[in-house]
């Protein structure tokens, strides 16, 4: 038989044991709850302009695990060009279409920080969540996505302890706030509920007379260039491969060819097609289609089918 010593012991051992197996038992479910009861996946994407030489990307990432270790953290890209808001909101699009659901974006092209221009969260109709400036950045995100909801942060328990910088509100309101709604804090309560947030001047494309006409809006390292202009429009105006059209971008216009990428044509020849953004890019076999037409974000495109 045991001695008494040894059955307390023993004893002691199985209550240590049952309390740890109670208190993981109750830590991991109470981890999935809070889980399941966040609107958000834990991913916290960022987009801005700052570049990595300096110490503000570190600065926000830090913030962030401080409020939510837990965070997934992604860099879409720092390389934005400075000040660019159209560049900011086309590329936001373009990467934000792969995410899922529940994803938290702080995207900030902010050439107005600390002046009236307003924080905001953009809420889209497939729930995914973008906080920055009200400066037209949403613009793109907006009329692919829908508008479930905007608000106005002002709730300074979202923002950073401490003095408010003027010059680094990625720091001390866009990051925090980010961070405590993919933590699972609500959207809504970062402040009220705004309808007139900013866009940018941006028409939208369009089939006219046998052309299609838009805008540049994107320009890559290559210097080729994007038009706001549709899969759709290009199936309407009836292209088909090979053919021969007319491509006016700002005042020069250039014969070219409807193809379906760079080598479909010689080296140094001018093509389009309908690129991987579901856009038409206007392009020159290895060489830059910026440099042959002189064109840039904001130039009129105008494509009609060669007689």
């Amino acid at each position: 038989m045991l001695s008494k010593r040894l059955q307390r012991i023993l004893s002691v051992l199985v209550v240590l044991a049952l309390l740890a197996v109670f208190g993981a038992s109750v830590s991991t479910g109470a981890s999935a709850a809070s889980s399941a009861e966040r609107e958000t996946n834990g991913i916290i994407a960022f987009l801005t302009d700052w570049g990595t030489r300096d110490f503000y990307v570190g600065a926000v990432k830090g913030v962030a695990l401080s409020i939510f270790p837990e965070a997934t953290l992604v860099d879409i890209t720092h390389e934005v060009e400075p000040y660019n808001i159209m560049e900011g909101a086309v590329t936001l699009l373009l990467a934000a279409r792969e995410y899922p659901a529940g994803t938290v974006f702080v995207a900030i092209v902010d050439p107005g920080v600390g002046t009236e221009r307003r924080p905001i969260v953009l809420r889209t109709e497939d729930d995914k969540f973008f906080v920055g400036p009200d400066n037209g950045l949403f613009t793109f995100v907006a009329q692919e996505f829908g508008v479930k909801a905007v608000y106005q942060i002002t709730n300074k328990d979202f923002m950073r302890p401490g003095p408010i910088s003027f010059s680094f509100h990625g720091r001390d309101i866009f990051t925090p706030t980010a961070a405590r709604i993919a933590a699972g804090r609500k959207a809504s309560d970062v402040g009220p509920a705004i309808s007139d947030f900013v866009v940018l001047d941006v028409k939208p494309a369009r089939l006219e007379d046998g052309k299609l006409i838009g805008e540049v809006v994107l320009v890559d390292q290559y210097g080729n260039m994007q038009a706001n202009i549709s899969r759709d429009l290009v199936a309407k105006l009836g292209l088909k491969f090979n053919d021969k059209v007319r491509v006016t971008v700002g005042d020069k216009t250039i014969e070219s060819r409807f193809v379906n990428t760079y080598g479909d044509v010689p080296e140094g020849s001018d093509l389009i097609f309908v690129a991987s953004t579901e856009w038409v890019e206007i392009s020159v076999n290895m060489g830059s289609a910026k440099d042959r037409f002189g064109g840039d974000i904001g130039s009129q495109v105008i494509i009609e089918k060669a007689e």
